[in-house]
């Protein structure tokens, strides 16, 4: 890895990295073990280059407060992943969330087109997604297949709030 953590860092005295999940231009997603409560989480690392600006580096760290707190807001929510805690260390962010098994609508459809009713299904939990978080005044900006998780259960759920 030419950036980020490694597996096995522990993150806040409390999250072990196990293994990465996938990764984009701001950050990577780990799976990692919650030491204190012995359960498996997500956690979001959010990436914050050396040739980051002052000000580049400030509005990461905002967003990565944003994005927490707006998900925050919106954690009951059974379409929205769950945030449960944001931990800064080495002056970076990071994001504790629920470990979602399955994968992305963008993953999903790689595989081809969607069926009409799993289509419905992916549209009706976007939806209502972005209805709850509308009513809560936020709006999300960047709803894609990427950001749209499908659990093995079928569940629709939005992720990455962080530019909301």
């Amino acid at each position: 890895m030419a950036q980020g953590a490694q597996q096995g860092r522990s993150i806040d005295g409390r999250y072990r990295l196990v293994r990465s999940l996938g990764s984009g231009g701001m950050g990577r997603v780990w799976e990692a073990h919650d030491e204190r409560l012995d359960t498996r989480v997500a956690v979001k690392e959010l990436w914050l280059p050396p040739a980051l600006s002052a000000a580049e580096r400030e509005e990461r760290l905002r967003r990565a407060e944003r994005e927490a707190m707006n998900a925050v807001r919106l954690r009951d929510h059974p379409n929205i992943v769950t945030v449960h805690d944001v931990v800064i260390e080495a002056a970076a962010p990071w994001i504790v969330m629920e470990l979602v098994t399955g994968g992305t609508l963008q993953e999903r459809l790689r595989r081809g087109p969607l069926s009409v009713e799993a289509a419905t299904r992916v549209a009706t939990g976007l939806l209502k997604a972005l209805e709850a978080a509308h009513a809560r005044g936020v709006v999300h900006r960047d709803v894609k297949p990427a950001n749209v998780m499908v659990t093995q259960d079928r569940r629709i759920l939005l992720t990455d709030f962080g530019i909301a």
